[in-house]
């Protein structure tokens, strides 16, 4: 397989490479045990996939352990790291029914805590109760206490040892706690509780985490954040709407509406027969398309294509609007307002158009090609996404200066962003957004 580097659609093996290296910044990658990985897969081809990356995982967690037991304690810990992340990756794509969907997970799960056992950093697993199931969790505390704590959740496919490579393992030397959590839907979540599929109301999981949050000394109660990633950019705020403990809200990126970008691909169409029929013949040359289908099938619950349209009509933000009160962040990449104008450029108008409508603080950022992190999320370029999200908490809580306007696209350009992919309704509604919310 040859890596383009230049298609990022979500789901594709080209966007999940990039992913998994995208985390060499924190230990869980090396170029290296990748790229020669890479050369190995045969392209658009799950089990050569599978395959490969679980032949690379196996060298490295063989590797760690033989360090370990020579008292490279430190080193192994890093090995121990990238095992779970090459575990994960080759998990991505099976099917849940696939025997080596869970054993690779737990291959996964069990090198991270390897890992967590052999390093430096602080980092305790816990489980917090939640209408009678047990969600999963990490918490990293910083080193001093009383500080400032940022929740941390994943979006449709990511578990928690990977939120953890995307921030929590950065949180600590910013001087913020990080809670990164699993809920409904979640692979962690969904391993130990069946059936715990996804739900709307986020709000609800999420009060349950700020509930374990208050039962510690080490936290400073009035000072509770909540990042999410992907379809956590609904989440999130959906959390964060509902939930008043949480008293800053980061979206990477916004989700309005769950549902919006599947109804506008079927321009209409609303056959359940029909819809299964296309949405497989799609599958069968799309593996983002087959790939999407059958993680739905596990983490919604759902058995056909169609069920899908119908499983998300609630996940919605619209008509919470009135319920933001706190300051929320809005982090956007080129891509991301490129993959919304995919199915509908009337979802890039929509965008700017909710945020507007929002009475609380609205800050905005994207981050432009030229840095590298355009991509979904910021594959390709965490640590530049890292310093926009600490320099903005710092200024919500700790009235520090707003991150420097230089850090991000300049208000001109966002705005031809947005009209770019969206139109002129999406041109126009940008500039008008820009003149309630902060460009940071």
């Amino acid at each position: 397989m040859k890596v383009d580097f230049a298609d990022k659609t979500i789901g594709g093996f080209n966007y999940e490479f990039a992913r998994g290296i995208s985390t060499q910044n924190v230990g869980a990658a090396e170029f290296g045990e990748c790229t020669e990985t890479l050369h190995r897969i045969k392209n658009g081809d799950f089990e050569s996939w599978t395959v490969e990356w679980t032949a690379t995982a196996d060298a490295v967690a063989g590797y760690a352990d033989s360090i370990a037991t020579a008292g490279e304690r430190q080193a192994a810990a890093r090995a121990h790291l990238r095992a779970s992340n090459y575990y994960r990756m080759a998990a991505f794509y099976l099917a849940h029914t696939d025997p080596r969907h869970l054993k690779l997970w737990q291959s996964s799960r069990d090198h991270f805590r390897q890992m967590t056992k052999l390093g430096t950093k602080a980092i305790d697993y816990v489980e917090i109760d939640f209408e009678g199931s047990k969600l999963p969790a990490y918490y990293v505390p910083a080193p001093q206490e009383h500080g400032p704590t940022l929740i941390a959740l994943g979006g449709f496919d990511s578990t928690m040892e990977e939120v953890y490579c995307w921030i929590g393992a950065v949180a600590a030397e910013h001087g913020y706690n990080c809670l990164v959590f699993e809920g409904p839907g979640q692979w962690g979540a969904l391993m130990a509780n069946p059936g715990l599929v996804f739900r709307p109301d986020y709000e609800k999981p999420v009060a349950a985490v700020v509930d374990y949050l208050y039962s510690r000394d080490d936290i400073d109660r009035d000072r509770i954040a909540l990042i999410g990633y992907s379809a956590g950019g609904y989440f999130a705020p959906r959390a964060s709407a509902g939930e008043p403990r949480i008293k800053a809200c980061i979206a990477n990126t916004l989700v309005v509406d769950c549902g919006e970008s599947a109804r506008a691909g079927l321009k209409g169409l609303n056959n359940p027969k029909v819809i299964d029929a296309l949405f497989g013949l799609l599958q069968r040359v799309s593996p983002p398309a087959r790939w999407a289908f059958q993680h739905a099938q596990w983490s919604l619950g759902i058995a056909e294509p169609h069920d899908w349209i119908d499983f998300y009509q609630p996940f919605t933000l619209r008509g919470l609007e009135r319920n933001f009160k706190n300051p929320m962040l809005f982090l956007f990449g080129e891509d991301d307002i490129k993959d919304a104008a995919a199915s509908s450029a009337a979802i890039v108008a929509g965008i700017p158009e909710f945020i507007a409508s929002l009475p609380c603080e609205k800050y905005v950022h994207v981050f432009p090609r030229t840095q590298g992190a355009s991509s979904h999320c910021q594959m390709g370029g965490l640590t530049y996404a890292h310093v926009v999200i600490f320099q903005w908490l710092d200024h919500v809580f700790n009235a520090s200066p707003r991150p420097a306007r230089d850090l991000g696209a300049s208000a001109q350009t966002v705005i031809d962003l947005f009209g770019k992919y969206g139109g002129k309704l999406a041109s126009t509604r940008t500039e008008k957004l820009l003149r309630s919310a902060t460009l940071v």
